[in-house]
């Protein structure tokens, strides 16, 4: 029953298709005198057009006549007005001789070009004087002859162009080659056109095709149609020429005709083409008609099922959103990888800390700001996930991915069935302000304690040592400073003021003073520091220098906290370094924070050491050199200005301690 409709149809679309092929070959048959009709206007114009640049070529030889008519009358000498005549005829190659005459003169200036023909003056004699008398008597116009040999000598192409601008002004005439100035027409030439220009006699130009000159002598009219005979006989292809005449201004004689024949094989070609397309084009149409109907008439029982589909495509498409939505959401990076460790994909949080595009670059490519041993680490753990098909995890890892060093897990999670070009996910857990929390609980339990040691000391402490260096003071003052034991009694002074110092130390980190914030200098404050270690610097053979970024050289903190830090910082750093070594103090700037760092090229401190550094009564000094609060002390003051204090240490490469403030 479904084949009877479709029967219908596809004979209703043949016939229908028919009919329009006929209607559109005897549009095309009736359009065809309509198509040659326009195709000969447009090579009419053509030629109207290089006509016109004729005739522009004829004005210009006024032109030049009205110049040397100029430059003659301003001449002093006749050598002088022969040198200008000459300079015309050298620039115009068309240009043979040049007659001039001053006004009321019978003496004439007479120059012949350097290139110009043999005996072309004497043939002119007669044709310029008698131009020369009548633009004399006629002045203000162009004045020019016709041909003053036959057609069988060169000369025929000879004209003698004569003007006198006004009365009072010298004339001036020129033999003027017109088949050098047909030469220049701009006329495209090619295999499907031709060209004639003949005179008024009907003799052919140099340029002319003859053969097209000769079947004009047989007489075409203006324009026409010529069979495709005569065009093959003046050597166009075997189509029908359409031919072109237009008038051609030269001379004082009758006008000349400038023709052009020019084949239609392009159009008949182009109507051939039109008409393979149309039935081709129809054949398709029919035959996507036919396949359409067939398409639907066949699928018309899936409608139902496809709805069903596009339902589920729907929910999936949903479901994959939201999946996106909730994985550019989550505070943790995600990088999919296929199964050659190649990105296909990342979600927004590790997008945005990469800073760049990463789909389709490899595992070991996609973090550039990473320390190759631990990009290797990475992948190291996908390959193993995908080697075990099992996830593999790292917790609490430091290393820097992306160009600053973070606490991170990480973990690997193969898929048991790909998804696309996905095969296994790297999760990426950011700990470090977690680890920064942490550390300030840790820090702040550590001052407790300190606060406690610190009154402890201060109490049991401080009071039997003043009472005794008060005695020894006593006795040394009753022994006096030369007796033998003086020196044993001022050394148990210095170290009880030792021991008061340190003290005094505890009690100061325990209670400091409020800051007293004000904008600093921070340049002044680091050259100041420099001036005030030079002389450390200096004894220990260490290089100390000072760089400034110009965009980081205020500051808004306590003066004598800074330059406390700076000192206890750049100690450190100095006492760090053996002989020859470096340590720069610089500022620079850094999204919305001023970062003062301190580097050195000393011995680095291990790896297991650097999270205790800043931790009380710590020190890698020998016994005796150090007692382990200044970099306690420069922690303590930083914190309390709302400021970060990082520490990046490599052994034996060096140390560099960061504090950034933050801009407000």
């Amino acid at each position: 029953m479904a084949g009877r409709p479709l029967i219908l149809v596809s004979a209703t679309l043949v016939a229908a298709l028919s009919v329009l092929v006929l209607i559109g070959l005897r549009v095309l048959e009736r359009d065809r005198a309509e198509l040659l009709a326009r195709y000969g206007q447009s090579r009419e114009q053509v030629i109207e057009e290089a006509a016109r640049g004729v005739a522009a070529e004829v004005a210009d030889i006024g032109e030049d006549l009205d110049l040397a008519s100029t430059l003659l009358q301003s001449a002093e000498t006749t050598q002088l007005a022969e040198r200008e005549l000459h300079a015309i005829a050298t620039i115009k190659r068309e240009y043979l001789v040049m007659y001039a005459r001053a006004n009321g003169s019978d003496a004439t200036t007479k120059v012949t070009a350097f290139d110009a023909p043999p005996g072309v003056a004497a043939k002119a004699d007669a044709t310029l004087e008698r131009l020369l008398k009548l633009a004399e008597d006629q002045p203000g116009e162009l004045h020019v002859s016709t041909a003053f040999a036959d057609s069988h000598d060169s000369a025929a192409w000879y004209r003698v162009y004569a003007r006198k601008v006004k009365a009072g002004r010298p004339v001036v005439a020129v033999v003027v080659d017109t088949a050098v100035l047909l030469s220049r027409m701009k006329l495209q030439r090619d295999a499907m056109a031709r060209v004639a220009v003949l005179d008024a006699t009907g003799t052919p130009a140099a340029l002319s095709d003859p053969a097209l000159a000769t079947v004009v002598r047989i007489g075409t009219p203006t324009r026409t149609v010529i069979d495709h005979e005569i065009a093959h006989r003046i050597g166009l292809p075997k189509s029908d020429a359409v031919v072109a005449a237009v008038p051609l201004v030269v001379d004082g004689g009758p006008a000349w005709t400038l023709l052009m024949a020019a084949s239609t094989q392009s159009l008949q070609t182009q109507q051939r083409i039109i008409v393979r397309r149309v039935l081709l084009g129809s054949s398709l149409v029919l035959v996507l008609l036919l396949s359409a109907a067939a398409y639907v008439l066949h699928n018309t029982f899936r409608a139902r099922a496809l709805r069903e589909r596009l339902k589920h495509a729907d929910r999936l498409a949903h479901l994959t959103e939201k999946a996106e939505k909730i994985l550019d959401h989550i505070p943790s990076g995600v990088l999919a990888l296929s199964e050659n460790l190649t990105v296909t994909g990342v979600n927004r949080w590790l997008a945005e800390r990469i800073g760049r595009d990463v789909i389709g670059r490899t595992l070991d490519s996609t973090f550039e700001a990473g320390r190759s041993n631990d990009i290797e680490l990475v992948v190291s753990l996908v390959k193993r996930a995908l080697d075990t098909r099992e996830p593999q995890a790292l917790h609490g890892e430091r290393i820097s991915l992306l160009g600053q060093e973070a606490s991170l897990n990480m973990h690997a999670v193969p898929l048991a069935r790909g998804i696309g070009d996905v095969s296994v996910l790297l999760v990426l857990e950011d700990l470090t302000e977690l680890r920064r929390i942490e550390q300030r609980l840790l820090h702040s339990e550590k001052l407790v304690t300190a606060g406690q040691l610190a009154a402890g000391i201060a109490h049991e402490i401080g009071t039997p040592l003043n009472v005794a260096r008060g005695r020894v003071e006593l006795t040394l003052s009753h022994l006096g400073s030369q007796h033998a034991e003086s020196e044993n009694h001022r050394l148990v002074i210095d170290q009880i003021d030792r021991v008061t110092r340190l003290i005094q130390q505890l009690l100061d980190y325990v209670r400091p003073a409020p800051a007293a914030i004000q904008e600093i200098d921070l340049a002044q404050s680091l050259h100041g520091v420099r001036d005030l270690l030079a002389a450390r610097a200096a004894k220990r053979s260490v290089l100390l220098d000072v760089d400034v970024s110009p965009d980081a050289s205020t500051l808004r903190t306590d003066p004598d906290q800074m330059q406390q830090i700076i000192v206890n910082l750049a100690l450190n750093a100095i006492d760090a370094c053996d002989k020859g070594g470096n340590v720069t103090l610089r500022s620079k700037r850094r999204d919305d924070s001023v970062v003062l760092e301190i580097e050195d090229t000393g011995h680095g401190i291990p790896r297991d050491l650097q999270k205790q550094v800043f931790d009380p009564f710590f020190t890698t000094k020998k016994r005796g050199q150090g007692t382990g609060l200044g970099l306690w002390v420069v922690a303590q003051l930083v914190r309390a200005q709302s400021a970060e204090i990082e520490l990046d240490s490599v052994p034996g490469r060096g140390t560099t301690v960061r504090v950034a403030w933050p801009v407000l």
